[in-house]
């Protein structure tokens, strides 16, 4: 794996590997696969999952904070709304995974924001809105407390840079 792709995969992690967001994507060509989940898999012991939810051509992998993630999937309100979208009431975080990973192989589904750790109000506020009215965009289209994505969005961006500039120094990322 080239230094330039192993800091793509960082790059695009990093706020998840640095627990500050649940989750991330991260897309890879097929020549890396191996490489790219053997950098993911150097987190595991911090707490961090990785599901491979399409392989077609490329690799879109969900790289996930494993507590953040159940926590999230154990709230009342993301239950009920995962169910209004087909999932079932008695969910796992690995049936929930297995259900995101199928729905990927036909497209990519508005419930993935969830997984990805956007706000509830934002993911049901797409939907509603169809993508427009939004408040603000940054990492997402805001729907709800702008203050508190921008929030968000500043400390996405601060493990982004703190995690590129360690890995440019050859220290070990986070």
């Amino acid at each position: 794996m080239t230094h330039g792709t192993e800091r793509s995969i960082l790059s695009q992690c990093a706020p998840t590997l640095a627990g500050v967001k649940m989750g991330s994507l991260v897309k890879f060509d097929s020549e890396v696969c191996d490489s790219a989940l053997g950098i993911l898999a150097s987190y595991e012991s911090m707490d961090v999952g990785t599901k491979i939810l399409r392989s077609v051509g490329s690799y879109l992998c969900l790289v996930y904070n494993r507590e953040m993630l159940t926590h999230s999937l154990s709230d009342d309100n993301v239950r009920s709304f995962l169910v209004s979208v087909g999932y079932p009431q008695d969910l796992t975080v690995s049936d929930a995974l297995d259900i995101l990973a199928e729905r990927m192989s036909i497209g990519i589904p508005h419930e993935v924001g969830i997984f990805l750790g956007y706000p509830l109000c934002d993911v049901e506020g797409f939907l509603r809105h169809r993508g427009r009215n939004y408040k603000c965009i940054g990492c997402w289209k805001v729907y709800g407390d702008v203050e508190s994505a921008q929030r968000m969005f500043g400390r996405i961006r601060k493990a982004r840079t703190d995690m590129l500039r360690m890995h440019d120094m050859g220290v070990a990322a986070v």
